[in-house]
């Protein structure tokens, strides 16, 4: 971008979704390896009530100061020539902003809408993935529907299919939040409940006793996938385990694993963002059995959290790419052409 004037940028972050909160922390990360010269940056806050607001009431939800206005309809910042969506969750990650962003002509960082919507249901996702021959977790779907004409029905398939004991999650939501872990038959009705609280439909999944495993993928000429990262948890990994204490391990890289299991891994990570047709960035998450050895992809996240404490980018710097030149690599890829007639092999870091 030497010698031009800077990219009029806008930075998307808070938002509808329950994630508003962590939108925000990812936002101000990214802003903060943003380089001024580069980037003539302008600021997009959505309220939770889903209200986009102005540059002054957009900097105040940033800060975390009172909003004292309602906000309006979708709009950006006049004379935007790219946007960073620092979404995550419905109405932000799901393909409904990446939709709206299309209609209008303008680049965004990260994934179109048909590969946001593929990857934040996370039951389309396993079902995109198996049909296609990758390793998922079996599952079972329950939709509230079904669930409020038979709730005794339900929770008895529920607990005959996938056991004791198991979780529960929304289908359409990220950063743990809305998940239980269902220990006895009675705890299932209030666990489905809890999760249709955030979305007309849930699924379920057995225990798996496991190591929990990330790569972070970025998208090029050809994506790269970065070094293995683990997320050690004191019990599972809650939303406040992710954001609100410190008493899981993030390691980067992932100790005790076999060059040839790095690289199947990588190889998998790779396979899931060709198969859901993603752009930009993901970052895919596994099980790897204690016991069994069996690895399989646990769901696919397209706008990975960019806080502090989030492993994307620690991974990312791993593979050679700092915070800052992500983001750079990031934006560039959304103002360049996106239909390329066919894509080099795919890499991995080393």
């Amino acid at each position: 971008m030497s010698g031009r004037a800077p990219l009029r940028l806008a930075v998307l972050f808070g938002g509808r979704s329950a994630e508003h909160d962590v939108s925000l922390a990812s936002a101000r990360a990214v802003l903060q390896h943003l380089d001024p010269a580069r980037y003539d940056l302008h600021l997009a806050g959505i309220t939770r009530s889903g209200g986009w607001l102005g540059a002054e009431a957009s900097l105040a939800l940033l800060n975390g100061q009172p909003v004292l206005e309602p906000g309006g309809p979708p709009s950006l910042p006049p004379g935007t020539e790219c946007v960073f969506p620092v979404l995550h969750g419905p109405c932000g990650e799901d393909g409904t902003v990446q939709g709206w962003l299309e209609l209008l002509g303008v680049p965004s960082v990260g994934a179109d809408t048909t590969g946001s919507a593929l990857a934040m249901d996370k039951s389309l996702t396993k079902h995109v993935l198996r049909s296609s021959g990758l390793p998922v977790l079996p599952w079972t779907d329950v939709e509230a529907g079904d669930f409020r004409l038979d709730p005794a029905g339900v929770c008895a398939r529920v607990v005959e299919q996938r056991g004791l004991p198991c979780f529960v999650k929304p289908a359409r939501l990220g950063s743990s939040i809305g998940i239980s872990k269902v220990e006895s038959g009675d705890a299932v009705g209030p666990a489905l409940e809890e999760a249709f609280r955030h979305g007309r439909y849930a699924l379920v999944e057995p225990y798996y006793d496991a190591r929990e495993l990330e790569i972070a993928v970025l998208d090029g000429d050809p994506p790269l996938a970065s070094p293995v990262g683990e997320i050690r948890p004191r019990t599972w990994y809650s939303y406040e385990e992710k954001y609100r204490n410190s008493d899981a391990q993030l390691l980067a890289p992932a100790p005790d694993l076999h060059p040839r299991m790095v690289e199947r891994f990588q190889e998998l990570a790779l396979a899931v963002f060709g198969v859901l047709r993603l752009r930009g960035m993901a970052r895919v998450d596994f099980f790897l059995g204690r016991h069994t050895g069996r690895l399989v992809i646990s769901e696919v996240n397209t706008i990975p959290g960019f806080t502090a404490i989030s492993m994307y980018p620690k991974l990312m710097a791993l593979a050679g790419v700092p915070f800052g030149a992500l983001c750079d690599r990031l934006i560039e890829q959304a103002t360049s052409s996106r239909e390329a007639p066919q894509r080099p092999a795919a890499r991995a870091a080393r």
